[in-house]
């Protein structure tokens, strides 16, 4: 079951406390890596949430941040602790075979809240029937058949999130309409994901909506997501590319794919326009 508080949050959290209290103490990143006598790209990922230091790491880090107050160590260390447990993603079975980043991704999807996403080429993974998501893994260059057997069973451990009785993601997808008409692994596959996408739109915590082809559009650069958290922690934008993927945290970033995102919900078919659109189109491949 999904923790809002969960270990990637935590790590997150830990980071910006981190960053905080090097700023407050006057020191810059190059200062905290000779202290550990590592890199500053470490410090950097402890500082963003994507590491987490030994515990004599973290002792060492707060006494040259200069935090002496025993009430403020022990929390600090107490949300290192914590932070440090493994989530399903980071076992090994897992963690082999997710491209890098995707790992950090996952954690942070089990632990929104909330997640709107825009997609442009696919069905959203979090929507995906088992022999699709086969055929858009498939499709990833040097992957053994195992490495795509773990990825595909990874992809559908998400999917729990949506089904959880206690607080399930709620998810918010705006799909382009070519998605749907795009047969990945063949007709028989497309069918059955048509299918899904139907049951999925009658779960209450699952918004679907088609955006239908216009000549110019705001989501022609590419597919995004926005996470939410609780109201302690800011959303964090995510865009995946062939090139790598990127996690946008600046505030501005942030407005900027929340803005589109909202064009593009106004722009689409409603969700009960968007449901008939896919019937109907599950009914046609029959």
């Amino acid at each position: 079951m999904s923790d809002p508080n969960g270990p990637t949050v935590r790590r997150r959290r830990l980071g910006s406390e981190l960053r905080r209290l090097r700023e407050r103490a006057g020191l810059d990143q190059l200062a905290a890596a000779n202290h550990l006598e590592c890199s500053t790209s470490k410090i950097s990922r402890l500082e963003r949430g994507q590491g987490l230091a030994k515990q004599m790491e973290m002792r060492s880090l707060l006494d040259l941040y200069g935090v002496t107050d025993d009430e403020e160590r022990t929390a600090i260390l107490t949300l290192h602790k914590t932070a440090a447990e493994v989530g399903w993603w980071e076992q090994a079975e897992y963690e082999e075979v997710l491209p890098s980043g995707l790992g950090v991704y996952v954690g942070l999807e089990y632990d929104a809240r909330a997640l709107q996403c825009w997609e442009l080429g696919f069905v959203p993974g979090l929507l995906q029937t088992a022999d699709y998501a086969r055929a858009v893994v498939s499709s990833l260059p040097r992957l053994s058949s195992d490495e795509v057997d773990r990825l595909v069973k990874a992809r559908m451990q998400r999917q729990t999130r949506l089904t959880q009785e206690k607080d399930p993601l709620d998810l918010w997808a705006v799909i382009d309409e070519s998605v749907l008409h795009r047969p990945l692994g063949g007709a028989d596959v497309m069918r059955a994901q048509l299918s899904a996408l139907v049951e999925w739109t009658a779960r209450t915590n699952v918004t679907v909506q088609v955006y239908r082809p216009k000549d110019v559009h705001p989501g022609l650069r590419g597919s995004f997501s926005l996470l939410e958290f609780g109201p302690a922690d800011p959303r964090i934008g995510y865009v995946d590319s062939p090139g790598g993927n990127a996690f946008l945290e600046k505030d501005k970033q942030v407005r900027v794919l929340a803005d589109t995102f909202d064009r593009l919900r106004a722009g689409a078919l409603d969700p009960e326009e968007s449901a008939a659109l896919v019937r109907s189109l599950a009914a046609e491949e029959k």
